[in-house]
């Protein structure tokens, strides 16, 4: 499965919107879909260069082949015909002659007065000009570079407009609350000499989600200067992301199941390990199904179609589970931890449900907006609940401060204070 996930971070790394991608002429369909571009109002520069690879060297020949333009507002209506009828809603065509020895360079522009729009970039061989130039042993190849600049000379798509900015801030919270939680375990071990283990792990949850959201922008900065980032960085993001999601759904588990209200030490730890591997095993599943078909026409995000409702089927099972576990824990408890376990299950809703609630409300917003809305939601949520933990178990007002085993002396450290 970590292989699997490996090779999907690999094919999705090659896409940004500094694309080039290569076919097998041989193979070719009658039409291919490139790449989509989100461009703001105003006027957006593009290059579209084709290049014939692996052909004789001395072959004068300039062979035909058609670029064509959609507009998101023809584009259901064209994927709906015949591939070699689809031309007749595009926007622009027009017929590029490849020099077999050099390649061709075609640049242009996109102008939107109105709004913003999504473009879709597209080459056909309807009438087989290019298939037919060549013996079909051959391994000639056929190879597509795309380059795309916003408005304003940037890189980013329009779905990625503010999306830098907004993970930046969502890093230096992360920080801050990292800085806190850490202050926090130094005061108690050097006052109480106590070691708290829950506020420790999530420690590593906010380290590991901050080093996510550090590389994370780090990548876009470069990816916003040369529009193709660091793979690098890329797969250190991803890598910790996942590590992250699991160390918060393990926490919010173990405490649902009664751990530091009936027991606090790992003694019987192989009850919760099955689980713990098949939580790890959900988290990179959601994450590896986010890579398939990446840029493909009909997705406007990591999750759209049925990967994302895969991935919200996880979440909502792994929030029955939780609720499980507090139920079981509330049915066996006094009036004041039963008001702590319905604050947890509060609190750890908002991580659970808030992707499969957020899935849902894309249905229902602009194509060139759902980027924003899955990515920079799952994110406020997810540090959300972990901001709501971190007062769980910091804030000595807090139930959990007061039914805790590992704070059990609670009130007897108030009397000396």
């Amino acid at each position: 499965m970590i292989k699997y996930l490996f090779v999907l971070i690999l094919l999705y790394l090659t896409q940004a919107k500094r694309i080039k991608q290569s076919y097998l002429i041989k193979s070719l369909k009658d039409w291919h879909y490139i790449s989509k571009f989100g461009a703001e109002t105003g006027e957006v520069f593009y290059s579209l260069t084709f290049r014939i690879k692996n052909a004789d060297e001395n072959d004068e020949r300039t062979i035909p082949i058609q670029y064509e333009l959609y507009l998101d507002e023809e584009w259901q209506n064209a994927i709906e015909k015949s591939e070699c009828d689809r031309n007749s809603v595009a926007r622009r065509k027009e017929t590029i002659w490849i020099p077999v020895k050099s390649g061709y360079e075609f640049k242009g522009s996109l102008t939107a007065k109105v709004r913003a729009h999504l473009w879709y970039f597209v080459f056909s061989d309807c009438e087989k000009q290019l298939r037919n130039s060549f013996p079909v042993e051959n391994k000639v190849k056929l190879e597509v570079e795309l380059h795309i600049k916003n408005v304003g000379d940037t890189e980013f798509t329009l779905e990625q407009f503010g999306i830098l900015q907004i993970i930046g801030v969502i890093a230096f919270i992360d920080v801050i609350m990292l800085i806190y939680n850490g202050n926090q375990i130094l005061e108690k071990q050097k006052k109480y000499e106590e070691f708290s283990l829950p506020l420790f792990l999530l420690v590593i949850t906010l380290l590991l989600e901050t080093f996510s959201y550090s590389f994370l922008t780090i990548h876009l900065w470069i990816y916003s200067e040369n529009g193709a980032g660091s793979i690098l960085l890329q797969i250190l993001s991803v890598i910790f992301q996942v590590a992250s999601q699991f160390s918060l759904t393990m926490i919010l588990v173990m405490l649902s199941w009664g751990w530091q209200i009936n027991f606090s030490k790992f003694d019987n730890f192989e009850l919760f390990l099955p689980i713990s591997i098949l939580i790890g095993f959900f988290q990179i599943t959601i994450v590896g199904v986010s890579f398939i078909d990446y840029d493909s026409y009909y997705k406007d995000h990591s999750y759209e179609g049925w990967v994302g409702w895969l991935a919200a089927l996880i979440y909502i099972g792994e929030f029955i589970y939780f609720m499980n576990g507090l139920v079981d824990t509330y049915n066996k408890q006094n009036t004041k931890i039963q008001q702590f376990i319905l604050l947890l299950g509060l609190y750890g809703g908002v991580y659970f449900i808030s992707f499969p609630v957020l899935q849902t409300v894309n249905l229902f917003t602009a194509r060139y907006v759902r980027y924003k809305v899955m990515e920079i939601g799952t994110m406020l949520f997810r540090t959300s609940a972990i901001l709501l933990l971190t007062r769980l178990f910091t804030s000595k007002k807090s139930i959990f401060a007061q039914i805790s085993i590992e704070n059990k002396s609670f009130l007897d450290r108030n009397k000396d204070e």
